[in-house]
C-alpha cells in the first residue's frame, strides 16, 4: 500500500510538472522580449520617473556616450575614376553627412543639436587630405569649360566642366530673384569656379565646418529639364541634403591615404586602394572651439566608401572585352598600354592597363555609335592625348539623374557634337547585361554587377584577384563563381558586406510577406535552390529589379506609416503575384528573382523600362497646369518628358524597405524633395526620417553598409570600418547591429528608455523598437501618455509576432 500510495503521489507529480510546463510554453510569447545584447559598458545608476504624484525610484543604465554623432553618407558606394584625363562617367563627389546628439543621461530626453544650440560640426578625412597630384587627375585635366574654343583660360578643367549644368542665383539656400532672367544664373564651373581639392559646394577635402540643412532641407541647386517641358517648368530644384542633416557636399574623395601614397599617380597599384575611408567629425562651440569630455575631444568617424569601377579589368590586357576587340580590328588600346610601358619606368601594370582600358572604351563607342571621340588621339603625346577633342564627358550625351543632368544633350558641351542618346543608366548597364549574359553563377544570377562595381577589400592583401578566393573574378574579368553562389563571394560595395547579405544575421528581420518569400526563396537556399540552415541573403538584383518599380508604380497612400490607402505591400503574396504577374508564378520570380537560364530578364529591364508617371498636365480655364501625378484630370507626364535620365536612381526606381519589411518598417512619405519623390508615395532610405527627426541612416547606417556589416575578422572583412563605427555605441562592446536606445537614452534592464516605463513598452526591447520607428516627425513633443495612446503596445506586440522573422 505503502508503495503504491507512492507510486501514484509520484505520478501525480510528473503530471502536474508536465502540465505546468506546457501551461507556460502556451503562455510564453513566439518571440523574446529581451534584447539581443548586455549593458555591461553602461553604467549603472537610479532615476525617478512617472508623475508629480506617482514618482518612483528605478534601477537604470546611463547612455553610452554623452554625445553622439552619426556619421553615413548618402549614395551606397561611389562608384568613380581617379584619372579623369580620358573621360569621365560620373565625377568624384562624396558626402559627409551627420546628426548630432547630446544624449539624456539621468533619465533626461535627448537632444538633437542644432546651430541654434551653440555648437558646430568640423569634419575631416582621416589620412586623406588632398586628391589632384599622385592621387587623381581632374583640375589638371584641361577642357573648354567656358566655350571659347580653347583649354588655355583659367577655370578650363574637368573638375569645373563636368558642373555646369547646375547653377544658382543667389545662394545654396535655393534663393531666386522675383524677376529673375536666365543672365543672372551663377553657374557652378564657369561663374563659381571650383578650388583644386573641393566640392562643387567649395567644400574642401581638407577639412572644415558643416553646413545645416534646418527642417526643409537643404544645398539647393537648380538644373533645365528637358526642353519640351522648359515652358511649364523652366528650372527644376534639386534638394541635395535631407532635412536636419549636416553636410560636407561632394567632397573629391579617393580610396588612397596621405601616409601611402608615394611616387606619381602613374605608380598607383591595387594594393593601395583603401575603398572604406574614415571620416571624422568633431563638436565645437560657436566660436570654434573643439567640446570636450573628461579631457578628450568629442569625435566621432563614420564609413565613405570611394571606390573605382573595374572597367580595365575586361577591357584591357587579356580581358574579355579587349579580345572580342582586337577580333573586331581595334589596336589603339595596345598603343596606349605599350606608350606608358615604354616611356615611364615607374609606370605600375596597373595603370599602364586603366589607360588601355579608357582608350579600348572610347575606340569601341566609335566604332559603334559613330563618335568621333579619337578623331585626334596622339599615341605619342605626353599630355592630352585626346587632343582638341579633350577628356569626354559622358552625361554630354547620356542623361543622368545622379549628377543632375535632367537634358539631353547638356548645354555648353565643347570638344565634339553631342547628340541624343540613351540615359547614361540604361546605356551602360543593357549593354553589359547583353555582353555579360554568360557572366553568371551556378543559379543562373548575374556576377556581373558585382563584377563591374568597386570590387576592392579594406585589407590590401585582398587585392589580388587572382590569388582572393573570394573575389568575384580573375585580373581579367573571369567569372570565378559559374559553378558557386556568388553570394559567398566578397569585395565591394555589396556582397560579403551588408546586413542583407551577412549569414550571422539574427531575426527579427520584421518582414512582410514579399520579405517572407524572399528568406524562404532566395535567402535560405544555395546555388542548387536547395535549403540550407545558413542565411545567405541576396544579391544586388534582388533589390534592384522590376518588382521594385512594380511596386512603387502601384502605391497611393494615404499614411505611409500604417500603409493605409492603395498599396501591395500589406497583401498576400499569391494576390501581389496575381496582380503583378497575372497568376504566374514563373512571371513573378523574373520580376523579384531574375536568373539567365535562356531569357535575359537584365537586359529586358534595363533596356525597356518606361518612367513612372511625374505629374498630370490639365488645362484650366485655357492654361495648361501641372497637378500632381495622383489627380483624377489631366494627362500623365513620364519622367522621360522631364528628365534625360527618366525616373533611375529617384525614388520610382530605387528599391525601399518597405519592399520587404513590414510598416512601420519603412521609408518617409515623399514630396519634401520632388522631383526625387512623390507625395503619397515612399521617399528614399536616404531621405527618411524615424523618432521623430532621427534619419534612417543615422541608427542603421547607409545603403549597401547597413549595420550589422559581416565581420569575419581585421584580415579577411572586407569593410572593416563600418563594424569598428558601430561599436562606438555598443551598450557591450560586441554588438554591431543598428545603433540601440541605450546609444542616447537611460535605459532600464530591457534596454528601453526609462520614459516608457510605467507602460506595457517598458518589459518589451522589441516592440519599443517598434514603437520608434512608427513615431515620425512631430511625436517626438507628445507626452508619453498621448504616445502610447497613438501607438498602442497591442499593435506594436501585433507587428513582433506578424514580422519576427
Amino acid at each position: 500500500m505503502l508503495k503504491k500510495h507512492r507510486l501514484r503521489k509520484l505520478s501525480v507529480g510528473i503530471l502536474s510538472t508536465a502540465l505546468f510546463a506546457a501551461a507556460a510554453n502556451a503562455q510564453k510569447p513566439p518571440y523574446d522580449p529581451n534584447p539581443p545584447f548586455t549593458l555591461n559598458l553602461l553604467k549603472p545608476t537610479e532615476v525617478k520617473v512617472g508623475g508629480f504624484f506617482s514618482r518612483k525610484t528605478v534601477k537604470a543604465f546611463q547612455p553610452k556616450n554623452p554625445y553622439n554623432i552619426f556619421i553615413n553618407y548618402e549614395l551606397g558606394m561611389h562608384c568613380v575614376g581617379f584619372d579623369i584625363s580620358y573621360c569621365c562617367v560620373i565625377p568624384p563627389y562624396n558626402s559627409i553627412q551627420a546628426q548630432a546628439v547630446k544624449s539624456g543621461e539621468n533619465g533626461k530626453l535627448p537632444k538633437l543639436l542644432t546651430p541654434e544650440d551653440g555648437v558646430k560640426l568640423y569634419y575631416y578625412v582621416k589620412d586623406n587630405s588632398y586628391s589632384e597630384g599622385n592621387k587623381m587627375r581632374y583640375w589638371s585635366v584641361g577642357k573648354d569649360t567656358n566655350g571659347d574654343g580653347d583649354m588655355s583660360d583659367p577655370g578650363d578643367n574637368m573638375a569645373n566642366y563636368v558642373w555646369t549644368h547646375l547653377f544658382i542665383y543667389k545662394d545654396l539656400e535655393g534663393t531666386v530673384p522675383k524677376n529673375w532672367k536666365k543672365s543672372q544664373r551663377l553657374h557652378i564651373g564657369r561663374e563659381i569656379q571650383i578650388p583644386i581639392d573641393a566640392g562643387p559646394s567649395g567644400k574642401p577635402l581638407a577639412g572644415g565646418y558643416m553646413d545645416y540643412s534646418g527642417d526643409n532641407g537643404g544645398n539647393i541647386v537648380f538644373t533645365e529639364p528637358m526642353k519640351g517641358v522648359q515652358s511649364l517648368v523652366p528650372q527644376v530644384p534639386l534638394k541635395l541634403t535631407a532635412s536636419n542633416i549636416w553636410d560636407a557636399l561632394g567632397l573629391p574623395l579617393t580610396a588612397f591615404n596621405d601616409s601611402r601614397r608615394r611616387g606619381t599617380i602613374r605608380s598607383v597599384t591595387q594594393k593601395e586602394f583603401q575603398p572604406y575611408q574614415y571620416s571624422m567629425v568633431q563638436l565645437h562651440d560657436k566660436k570654434g572651439r573643439p567640446i570636450t569630455v573628461n579631457g578628450k575631444i568629442v569625435e566621432f568617424f563614420g564609413t565613405n566608401p570611394v571606390d573605382i569601377p573595374n572597367c580595365a579589368i575586361c577591357h584591357s590586357g587579356n580581358g574579355r572585352a579587349a579580345k572580342l576587340a582586337r577580333q573586331e580590328g581595334i589596336k589603339l588600346f595596345d598603343k596606349e598600354y605599350q606608350y606608358w610601358k615604354k616611356n615611364y619606368p615607374d609606370i605600375s601594370e596597373y595603370m599602364a592597363r586603366l589607360s588601355s582600358g579608357s582608350i579600348n572604351i572610347l575606340e569601341l563607342h566609335d566604332k559603334r555609335h559613330g563618335t568621333h571621340f579619337l578623331k585626334d588621339y596622339n599615341p605619342n603625346a605626353s599630355t592630352n592625348r585626346l587632343g582638341s577633342v579633350g577628356p569626354v564627358n559622358c552625361a554630354d550625351c547620356h542623361g543622368d539623374n545622379i549628377s543632375g543632368n535632367l537634358q539631353e544633350p547638356r548645354p555648353n558641351v565643347s570638344g565634339y557634337k553631342a547628340v541624343k542618346a540613351p540615359t547614361l543608366t540604361e546605356a551602360i548597364h543593357s549593354v553589359h547585361a547583353l555582353y555579360l549574359a554568360d557572366m553568371n553563377d551556378k543559379a543562373g544570377r548575374t556576377v556581373s554587377c558585382q563584377a563591374c562595381h568597386p570590387t576592392h577589400w579594406q585589407n590590401p592583401d585582398m587585392n589580388d584577384f587572382d590569388t582572393n578566393p573570394f573575389q568575384i573574378m580573375d585580373s581579367n574579368g573571369n567569372n570565378k563563381f559559374a559553378d558557386a553562389d556568388q553570394r559567398t563571394a566578397g569585395g565591394g560595395c555589396y556582397l560579403r558586406r551588408d546586413a542583407h547579405s551577412n549569414p550571422h544575421v539574427k531575426p527579427p528581420f520584421f518582414l512582410n510577406e514579399i520579405g517572407k518569400w524572399y528568406l524562404k526563396n532566395v535567402s535560405m537556399k544555395n546555388e542548387d535552390d536547395e535549403s540550407i540552415d545558413e542565411i545567405r541573403g541576396l544579391t544586388c538584383t534582388n533589390c534592384h529589379n522590376q518588382l521594385t518599380q512594380e511596386l512603387y508604380k502601384y502605391d497611393d497612400l494615404k499614411n505611409v506609416v500604417t500603409q493605409e490607402g492603395k498599396t501591395l505591400r500589406n497583401k498576400s503574396i499569391e494576390e501581389i503575384i496575381k496582380v503583378l504577374a497575372n497568376g504566374d508564378i514563373k512571371k513573378f520570380k523574373q520580376m523579384a528573382d531574375p536568373r539567365l537560364n535562356g531569357d535575359n530578364p537584365i537586359y529586358t529591364f534595363w533596356a525597356n523600362h518606361k518612367g513612372a508617371t511625374l505629374v498630370k498636365l490639365a488645362e484650366k480655364n485655357g492654361k495648361k497646369v501641372l497637378l500632381p501625378w495622383n489627380a483624377q484630370e489631366g494627362k500623365p507626364v513620364p519622367y522621360d518628358a522631364a528628365s534625360a535620365g527618366k525616373d533611375w536612381w529617384l525614388a520610382a526606381a530605387e528599391p525601399h524597405c518597405a519592399n520587404c519589411h513590414i510598416a512601420p518598417f519603412v521609408e518617409s512619405e515623399g514630396g519634401k524633395y520632388f522631383p526625387i519623390d512623390q507625395p503619397n508615395k515612399y521617399s528614399l532610405y536616404r531621405y527618411s526620417k524615424a523618432h521623430g527627426s532621427i534619419a534612417c541612416q543615422s541608427c542603421h547606417e547607409s545603403p549597401h553598409g547597413a549595420y550589422p556589416v559581416r565581420y569575419e575578422g581585421d584580415d579577411r572583412s572586407v569593410d572593416l570600418t563600418t563594424h569598428q563605427q558601430a561599436l562606438q555605441f555598443s551598450p557591450d562592446g560586441s554588438y554591431a547591429g543598428p545603433v540601440t536606445c541605450a546609444a542616447c537614452h537611460t535605459v532600464n534592464k530591457k534596454g528601453v528608455p526609462v520614459q516608457l516605463e510605467g507602460t506595457e513598452y517598458a518589459n518589451d526591447y522589441w516592440a519599443s523598437v517598434v514603437l520608434i520607428h512608427f513615431m515620425r516627425e512631430g511625436d517626438q513633443k507628445l507626452s508619453v501618455k498621448e504616445l502610447v495612446k497613438k501607438y498602442p503596445y497591442k499593435k506594436a506586440q501585433e507587428i513582433v509576432l506578424k514580422g519576427w522573422k
